[in-house]
């Protein structure tokens, strides 16, 4: 019985007080705990660096977020600005359209670029 104890239980206390015999049960014991100390210590240094990996690609994850967030940040700005050139342009386009002397000017304009992009494909 004391033999299941010590293979279960990695050597009691009945027996680690004996002499020859107990020693070498204690030992193998202990030797057995001193193990398992090992694999636990290397398995928490894994987990430790899987933790820091971890780490790392988060703050990288948010840093490239930043990042995108002030590109569209950006590109928000660039997009008002150009809304209100292409309101202005419209503005004035409206403007000339409705005055006949520069309805004219306008025609030869769209004329010259409808010629320009009919020449540019071939």
């Amino acid at each position: 019985m004391a033999n299941n104890r010590t293979s279960l239980f990695g050597g009691g206390a009945s027996t680690s007080g004996g002499s020859g015999g107990g020693v070498a049960g204690g030992g193998s014991g202990s030797y057995n705990q001193y193990d398992e100390e090992r694999e636990n210590d290397r398995a928490i240094d894994q987990i430790a660096n899987r933790a820091a990996a971890l780490k790392r690609i988060t703050i990288d994850i948010q840093e490239e977020a930043e990042q995108q967030q002030s590109l569209l940040d950006g590109m928000g700005q660039y997009m008002d600005k150009s809304r209100g050139l292409v309101g202005n342009v419209s503005r004035y386009f409206d403007k000339v359209l409705k005055e006949n002397r520069h309805r004219r000017y306008a025609y030869y304009v769209l004329g010259l670029v409808v010629l320009f992009l009919i020449l540019y494909r071939w």
